[in-house]
């Protein structure tokens, strides 16, 4: 009977408990990976937030009425994760596309393995095969080429496996070419800090695009670059043509710096908590709080066990993507 529970059509929010069917179950997905999504004191940000701006801003960025909230967020997004400048959009998704379409015609385009679809810049690419020998034969690619420029665009990490993405091959590249790295960090932007993925190289740049509705529990996207590639994408049509994430989010976010912190201390001790108990039978990253059980049938024991609560395990590429 449990088995037969639908899941997909709920009408209370998913949290670390769902409620389905009449019953309790334990949710061991998702990807509110420091919990803001319904942490108290953000939903009071975001309704301050309401109360100050509103419900949404319908109009585009370059508006001749605008909200100070949104350069006020850009500037603390980039201090918050070390870039030059920022620019935030109503989904990773938009801030994706603003960046692949914008540096795709500027060099010849690499993609790696299992890029995210948000950042194809028509179909799929259809890179097969491991990280680290895609990487190789990049490697050797490049240097072999004729041309000297070259845009590289990749997630940073898998969030299936898991697997953090290793850049260092790209330290052997050749010091006359110029690569310009475009990296998706969606699942690892707010929960795993202090990255360097690129080597140090005097032709190596990078823009990082992320979704900010996973770790950081905020429905915008944001894109971290240097002041000249910021300023450019802020003349596109994308970004004059679309409305901006609502600045009552913005807001919040803003506000919830200190509460991330909190939250991600909390993580880190319920991780090590419960590794100590499952990293013989499941495969993980360190400070990354996805684990993966190769184990079949894992379900099926777990519901065997269950005593005041039901446990729902969905499977990991359904919770996970």
């Amino acid at each position: 009977m449990e088995k037969n529970i639908n899941f997909s059509q709920l009408h209370t929010a998913a949290g670390r408990e769902i409620q389905a069917g009449g019953q309790r179950w334990l949710f061991f997905g998702g990807t509110a990976y420091l919990g803001l999504q319904q942490h108290p004191r953000m939903l009071e940000f975001f309704m301050q937030g309401m109360q100050q701006y509103g419900l949404n801003n319908g109009t585009s960025r370059n508006n001749n009425v605008q909200f100070a909230v949104y350069p006020e967020v850009e500037t603390a997004l980039a201090n918050r994760f070390g870039s030059e400048s920022a620019l935030v959009t109503s989904s990773g998704y938009l801030a994706a596309q603003m960046a692949v379409k914008d540096l795709a015609g500027t060099a010849t385009t690499l993609y790696a393995p299992a890029t995210h679809p948000a950042l194809w810049l028509h179909e799929n690419p259809g890179i097969g095969g491991s990280f680290k020998d895609w990487a190789i034969q990049t490697v050797s690619e490049i240097n072999k080429s004729e041309q000297n420029k070259f845009l590289v665009i990749s997630n940073t990490l898998n969030n299936l496996l898991p697997e953090l993405y290793d850049f260092s091959e790209f330290k052997n590249i050749l010091p006359e070419k110029k690569i310009h790295f475009l990296l998706d960090d969606s699942h690892g932007i707010g929960v795993l800090t202090e990255q360097q993925w690129i080597p140090d190289h005097p032709g190596f740049s990078i823009t990082v695009v992320a979704s900010l509705a996973k770790g950081l529990g905020t429905d915008a996207g944001v894109v971290l670059s240097d002041a000249a590639t910021i300023a450019r994408l802020k003349q596109s049509p994308i970004y004059l043509g679309a409305s901006p994430p609502s600045p009552a989010a913005m807001q919040a976010l803003l506000l919830a710096a200190p509460i991330c912190q909190e939250q991600r201390v909390k993580l880190l001790l319920n991780m090590q908590y419960f590794q100590q108990r499952c990293k013989a039978v499941c495969q993980y990253i360190p400070g990354f709080p996805v684990y993966y059980f190769p184990e079949a049938g894992l379900f099926e024991k777990l519901l065997e066990k269950r005593s005041s609560y039901h446990l729902s395990i969905i499977r990991c590429p359904q919770i996970l993507s």
